[in-house]
């Protein structure tokens, strides 16, 4: 076994480093010439009245150079700098660097498309932006607090597709309630509420009567690196679909009293409810509707409001002297949200107001989910490698988008007592004749066929008209020409593939409005519920407004002036450390980045970024345990390090401590108390030093 030295470097020196970089004022890291002994170093830094305050003792063994940390907060590292530089004993002395983990954009492929959370200047939707106009998403997910806690976050519109894959997760769960039993079981006043409620309608169905809830909800919480679509603001949060519309488009006030009353009883009951998006508006004052926000804001729910989307022209409107509700009511607990542009310009339909409108937030070419339903259809039949053309009857039945894979079973012209038994579970091929499509697939569902296959009785191509009739509970149905039928007939037995679905891949789109630009608000208060969940409503709200980035073509048309800055919800001080971090540990929010109250070598931004205490000397970025690996011959090293969720990690491997090796792949931590990477290369030297660090930019 060899012999295996830990050398624990949080900053890995990848590149050469720049003059501009971050460093630790008042830190040097000095090397003293080859064979400078560690006395002779210590005498040299005497006369300058220095010290090595941290000896690298196996670094200076092996490299037969003293390395070391000096230290002296009296003097500017530029001091240090010129007094060491010329002393004839050292070698070389820099600043203590300071090293940054890569904010990594999530693998949700249509990131890029998000501009209101990373503009880098890119062209989305034939625009191109400028970049920095974001709301700063990477940076303050970077110091985002991990926590298992239910947040919620309520949306009142018009429903939301809870089947989209990008959704599903992330749509609450009523635990108190059972599915499809037609009983009120949690005793609230609506049967089956188990994922929220259609108050338009007064039933449990909350399909989306349009695509503007669905489209909010994805802005809100689409569900993160899933290598899905979108992400989400708040993609840890919980989505409560309030259904308040029936076609789409209008809402009753009645509707919305009645959303906001289901949402207050939840909350009585326990359910962290932390906001309401309401991204529609009208003329009329209600006093009812403002009573109820009131209660809701008694509850602690944050209620985000669309300032709305100018005149009949298009042209935004002052609220000021034109209010529009509910965003107008001058509630505490109400933020009013405008439209930004990917310029960061205030977009020219996006109403304001110089006192009635708060901020603003990205609401122009905002990509996000819609319904499966509006997303292109998906036809086919295959028999083996080979594809037919094929069009689904009208009414026919939906298959998963993956299809239905099983073999075929021909069936006459699918009248009773033609169907093998073998059908059961199976496809049935069925020749055009003198019963109705409906009657053919009616008595292949009866014989528990999955799918029917329907092939012409004369030479023609495919056709329309071919229907079931009308809508039901029918299993999916494929017309196909003459000769598509003689072909698969004449493969028999053969399995076969069919597909009706809509492409849920394409289930996104890009909206407009003020309604887009709000959701982000809404993702920003469960944002700052994650990381402060003991926080009151009002401290919340003082978070997202008091903290925002100033546009100085927003003055005056705003409370605030400015845009939505996630990155001020959780590091309100701007030191670099998150808020909730600094409390946990300190009591306070008065540490700086460049501390180290452990006094361990480790600053407090690397005990950050490294998921390690402050306060601790003995915790630090470090390997865990070492030992035998897997390799048959025992010529391998099991290395186990404990990792924090979303930081790259790497390790790098030397026989002689001057040249360096990546081993592996970069190690994207997942909160596992153990990473374990085997080394199972052929070791022929007697030596082999490790070393372990985050990735530095």
């Amino acid at each position: 076994m060899p012999c295996i030295l830990l050398l624990l470097s949080l900053s890995l020196v990848l590149g050469t480093v720049k003059a501009e970089d971050e460093y630790v004022e008042g830190e040097v890291l000095v090397i003293f010439k080859p064979n400078i002994s560690a006395d002779r170093a210590n005498t040299a830094l005497g006369k300058h009245a220095l010290r090595i305050a941290e000896h690298y003792d196996r670094i200076s063994s092996y490299d037969h150079r003293v390395n070391g940390l000096v230290r002296e907060k009296g003097r500017s590292t530029a001091q240090l700098i010129a007094s060491l530089k010329t002393d004839p004993d050292v070698e070389t002395v820099e600043p203590n660097y300071i090293r940054k983990v890569s904010a990594t954009p999530p693998n949700d492929p249509n990131f890029s498309k998000l501009w209101g959370l990373q503009n880098t200047g890119q062209v989305v939707n034939g625009t191109t932006g400028t970049s920095g106009t974001d709301t700063n998403f990477l940076a303050a997910w970077q110091l985002a607090k991990s926590s298992t806690d239910e947040v919620v976050v309520g949306v009142v519109d018009t429903g939301v597709d809870i089947t989209h894959p990008d959704l599903a997760a992330n749509i609450w769960l009523n635990p108190a309630e059972l599915a499809g039993n037609g009983v009120d079981d949690d005793g609230d006043g609506y049967i089956d509420d188990i994922n929220g409620y259609d108050f338009a309608n007064n039933t449990a169905m909350i399909k989306d009567s349009g695509d503007h809830g669905t489209h909010v909800a994805g802005t809100i919480a689409a569900v993160g690196k899933n290598s899905i679509g979108v992400i989400g603001v708040a993609y840890r949060a919980k989505i409560l679909p309030l259904k308040v519309s029936s076609d789409g488009n209008s809402i009753t006030t009645s509707a919305t009293l009645a959303a906001y009353n289901y949402a207050i009883t939840l909350k009585q009951r326990g359910v962290n409810i932390v906001a309401l998006n309401a991204s529609f508006g009208g003329g009329s004052y209600s006093s009812t509707e403002a009573a109820a926000i009131t209660t809701l804001g008694n509850e602690g729910i944050i209620f985000c409001a669309a300032a709305g989307n100018g005149d009949t022209n298009g042209n935004g409107v002052n609220n000021d002297t034109k209010p529009l509700y509910p965003a107008s009511y001058t509630n505490p607990n109400i933020i009013s949200v405008a439209a930004l542009t990917q310029n960061n310009t205030l977009a020219s339909f996006s109403n304001y107001g110089a006192t009635s409108v708060d901020i603003a937030t990205p609401g122009t070419n905002i990509y996000s989910t819609m319904p499966v339903s509006m997303a292109n259809t998906i036809t086919s039949v295959s028999v083996g490698t080979t594809a037919y053309a094929t069009q689904q009857l009208t009414y026919s039945g939906a298959t998963p988008l993956a299809g239905i894979t099983h073999p075929i079973y021909s069936c006459g012209i699918g009248n009773t007592g033609q169907f093998p038994s073998g059908v059961w579970g199976n496809i049935a091929l069925i020749q055009r004749g003198t019963s109705t499509f409906a009657q053919k697939v009616t008595n292949a569902m009866n014989a528990g066929a999955v799918a029917a296959i329907i092939y012409d009785n004369v030479t023609e191509s495919l056709g329309t008209g071919w229907t079931l009739g009308s809508s039901g509970n029918w299993i999916p149905a494929f017309q196909v020409t003459l000769a598509t039928g003689n072909a698969i007939l004449a493969s028999l037995p053969a399995t076969g593939t069919v597909i009706n679905a809509n492409d849920s891949t394409q289930a996104y789109q890009y909206l407009d409005g003020t309604s887009m630009a709000t959701p982000h608000v809404s993702g920003a208060v469960a944002f700052a519920a994650l990381n402060f969940p003991t926080d009151t409503m009002a401290q919340r709200i003082s978070r997202i407004l008091d903290h925002k980035t100033a546009v100085a073509t927003l003055a005056g048309k705003m409370t605030t002036g400015g845009r939505l800055n996630l990155l001020g919800i959780v590091d309100t001080d701007g030191d670099t450390l998150p808020d909730w971090w600094e409390t946990d540990y300190f009591g306070n929010m008065t540490q700086s980045a460049s501390g180290d109250p452990d006094h361990d070598g480790f600053t407090n931004l690397q005990e950050f970024l490294s998921g390690n205490s402050p306060s601790s000397a003995s915790s630090h970025l470090a390997f865990s345990s070492f030992g035998r690996g897997v390799d048959p011959y025992e010529n391998s090293i099991m290395l186990t390090f404990p990792t924090i969720e979303d930081t790259s990690y790497q390790i790098q491997w030397s026989n002689n401590l001057s040249t360096w090796s990546t081993l592996g792949a970069t190690i994207l931590g997942t909160g596992a108390p153990a990473q374990v990477i085997d080394d199972n290369a052929l070791v022929t030297s007697p030596k082999r030093f490790y070393r372990l660090g985050l990735i530095s930019p």
